[in-house]
């Protein structure tokens, strides 16, 4: 056997300590595997104790802003309900029975055509006993019923009343009403213009007078002018003349007139016809947004 020289040595002792070297090197990078696993395991324990905190945090404040909601929601309930009763309050001390009644059909009437889907809820508004600015010295101008609607606007003068109409009467219905020269001339009506009287049924039920209703016509037709220079409207609004028949007597009317600027409607069914005819077909006048605008302008004088 032949005796190993020196490089020999040399070589077997450089294999042992690269040997060496390698299995240190594997030790070493199990180590930092198993440090790396352990640091990726604190991370997700560390982010799921985060998610469990914060989804917490999410229930809690889900569970408090649904008590608070809840809270705000009675609390708008109940102030509701206070100004339902505020308003009920102020139909029966700021209207009549009249304009209550009328009130009561027009947003019956505005429900029936939302329910049918014929019109939208913001269509069609109604705005009770409302006043506006008549000059500049401070006079106002009370109007019962303002309707606003797509196809235009309406002014509503109301009345309670139980007997006949006579719409548009001149000295040319004299000849068929002999009576009503009479009572021209006792109310001291001009005999060439259109007047509208009221023969009226007393409470006693065995008289009746004559009323006259002329004065009503000129003030509704005043007040459309006015709403629409006050809110420089492009459209002029409608004057419309209610008479509702009270609980004991029927109304009825002879409509004579020539002017095709004011209506004269008698009756809740005549009423409703109006509105089904021109809220429904008419042509589009306002959109929503002026609707909205004009709302807004008048509430500005009714604070």
């Amino acid at each position: 056997m032949s005796q190993l020289e020196p490089i020999h040595y040399g070589l077997i002792a450089a294999v042992i300590i690269a040997i060496i070297f390698i299995i240190l090197f594997f030790v070493a990078l199990k180590q930092k595997k198993k440090s790396l696993n352990k640091i990726q395991e604190t991370h997700k324990q560390q982010n799921e104790s985060l998610k469990s905190e914060h989804q917490e945090k999410l229930d809690h404040e889900r569970v408090e802003n649904k008590k608070v909601l809840t809270k705000e929601k009675e609390n708008h309930q109940q102030e509701i309900s206070q100004k339902e009763r505020e308003i009920d309050s102020l139909k029966l001390f700021s209207k009549n029975e009249g304009e209550y009644i009328t009130d009561r059909h027009l947003l019956e009437l505005r429900d029936q055509l939302v329910n049918e889907r014929r019109i939208r809820p913001e269509d069609m508004h109604i705005m009770a006993n409302i006043f506006l600015p008549k000059d500049p010295l401070g006079k106002i101008r009370q109007v019962d019923h303002l309707v606003l609607t797509r196809t235009g606007i309406y002014v509503i003068d109301s009345n309670l009343v139980s007997g006949h109409i006579y719409h548009g009467i001149t000295e040319q219905q004299f000849g068929d009403f002999p009576v009503l020269g009479q009572v021209f001339e006792t109310l001291d009506l001009n005999k060439n213009k259109e007047q509208t009287l009221l023969l009226e049924r007393e409470a006693d039920k065995k008289t009746a007078a004559f009323h006259s209703y002329t004065d009503n016509v000129k003030h509704v037709e005043a007040t459309t002018e006015e709403l629409q220079r006050q809110l420089e409207l492009n459209y002029t609004p409608t004057p419309i003349l209610y008479f509702h028949p009270n609980e004991v007597s029927e109304a009825t009317i002879s409509n004579y007139s020539q002017d095709p600027n004011i209506k004269v409607l008698v009756g809740e069914k005549q009423l409703q016809h109006f509105f089904n005819k021109f809220v429904f077909h008419g042509r589009f006048q306002y959109s929503v947004e002026d609707l909205e605008r004009i709302m807004e302008e008048i509430e500005k004088f009714n604070p």
